[in-house]
């Protein structure tokens, strides 16, 4: 017993030195640590900019960020996560916070989230994606997310169908509907999920089919929300 104590405590004494390390390796963490030494401003609680960015730009932004935040919480209800959101205008303030191409990047602990915005980042359908996100992420806590409570396909196809995004669904009619079948073995870990996705976007369309799949045969959407409340996994 003793030595499954010990072996316990080094499990955890592993995580939390990981965890300390991962703002040195992580770019866009440390960001949100220290975003004045990355040239960020604020331009609300918790939203920081490129310095270059215009007056108008941050208001937009945070426009749609008011306006991202109000659809999820048409789904989930009131807001859990607490975001850092780091924005940039340009491609050399994206490369500082560690951008390779993608548009945007959310990183979550539980209820603890860091999103970065690349310059076509700055859209209020992928904006909405990222904070379903932390949103869903929130909702599964810390220990629902390393424990694979909610494989990375339902996550992805998710926050499709939260954004409303047109490229991966079927708008027309009084519901969102599927554009793609899913393939039989979408991916379950997030390892897996990125390499398939940039190698072919419409997995997204696929992910999301699959989610309406399950929530259709348990009475709707809504179902998601109240499975995460209990705690189950999904699917």
């Amino acid at each position: 017993m003793r030595a499954l104590r010990l072996s316990f405590l080094a499990i955890l004494t592993g995580a939390f030195l990981g965890a300390a390390a991962l703002p040195w390796v992580l770019p866009a963490l440390r960001g949100a640590v220290m975003p004045r030494a990355f040239g960020l401003e604020p331009a609300a609680p918790g939203v920081w900019v490129e310095a270059a960015m215009t007056p108008g730009a941050r208001a937009a932004l945070v426009s749609e960020i008011a306006a991202a935040r109000a659809r999820i919480a048409a789904f989930y209800g009131p807001t859990r996560a607490h975001l850092i959101l780091l924005a940039c205008e340009t491609a050399a303030c994206d490369r500082a916070l560690g951008g390779r191409g993608a548009a945007a990047v959310t990183y979550s602990a539980g209820a603890l989230s860091v999103v970065r915005l690349a310059p076509r980042g700055l859209d209020p359908v992928i904006l909405t994606h990222e904070l379903a996100h932390t949103e869903t992420h929130a909702r599964l806590g810390f220990w629902g997310q390393i424990t694979g409570r909610m494989p990375a396909w339902f996550d992805e196809g998710l926050s499709v169908v939260i954004s409303g995004d047109a490229r991966y669904l079927a708008l027309a009619g009084p519901r969102p509907g599927c554009l793609r079948p899913p393939r039989p073995d979408l991916p379950v870990s997030p390892f897996d999920w990125a390499p398939q996705a940039a190698a072919d976007r419409r997995i997204y369309a696929e992910a999301a089919c699959a989610v309406l799949d399950w929530a259709e045969a348990r009475g709707g959407v809504d179902a998601i929300a109240r499975a995460l409340d209990r705690g189950v996994a999904l699917p």
